[in-house]
């Protein structure tokens, strides 16, 4: 019990804060410039940048998840124990919530909002399933190589996925019910949010069956 405490605080405040410096520095851009390629150019680098601080910090202390799917694939590969899974995705969907909350209440945004931002159709349904299996993925090809290698892959990767995939990569269920909620550049409509979901699990089913054939 006390482990687990510690597990659902660690990935709440991960999660929070990954969110929080999603959205903030997304509004952030949006503020300061109407130039689409910077305000994506800023929010890929905070984005990057805070994953790898987030990683480093909180792998010892949960393994720093901070994805529902990545937990899920953890548990698919028998990396952590199915009474913990629930207890890693509560916390993950919590955080995100109270991270996007936070964020629009940072640039005087309503604390809640639904985006209007529309992120559709085939094309980015298949790029949100890349993302997803290239995260999940690279995390368990670059675990035995320790917490900083981890970290470093996993934030150049999303800084990449940024920008080679339509979807902006978010390769999260937790985010992408999270940025539902600001109607800000980061956002996206709730319309589109089940799909993202549904994509994102494909791409970590696609990983598990990888992982469990490649890596050793």
């Amino acid at each position: 019990m006390k482990n687990k405490s510690r597990y659902f605080l660690a990935e709440l405040l991960g999660s929070c804060f990954l969110v929080m410096i999603i959205v903030g520095s997304g509004i952030m851009a949006e503020n300061l410039t109407n130039d689409n390629a910077l305000r994506l150019t800023a929010n890929t680098l905070a984005t990057g940048a805070g994953l790898f601080v987030l990683i480093t910090a909180f792998t010892d202390i949960s393994g720093a998840h901070f994805n529902p799917f990545v937990s899920l694939a953890m548990y698919l590969t028998k990396k952590i124990k199915g009474k913990l899974l629930t207890t890693y995705i509560l916390a993950q969907i919590l955080g995100c919530l109270l991270g996007v909350m936070l964020a629009n209440v940072f640039f005087e945004h309503n604390i809640i909002e639904l985006s209007t931002k529309s992120r559709d159709g085939f094309h980015i349904f298949l790029s949100e399933i890349i993302a997803t299996f290239g995260l999940i993925f690279i995390i368990f090809a670059t675990l035995k190589d320790g917490k900083t290698t981890v970290a470093a892959c996993v934030a150049t990767y999303i800084t990449a996925g940024y920008w080679f995939t339509s979807s902006t990569s978010f390769a999260n269920p937790a985010v992408a019910i999270a940025r539902t909620f600001t109607d800000s550049f980061t956002g996206i409509n709730y319309l589109n949010t089940p799909t993202y979901i549904l994509a994102e699990f494909l791409g970590a089913l696609i990983a598990v069956y990888l992982i469990k054939k490649l890596v050793k």
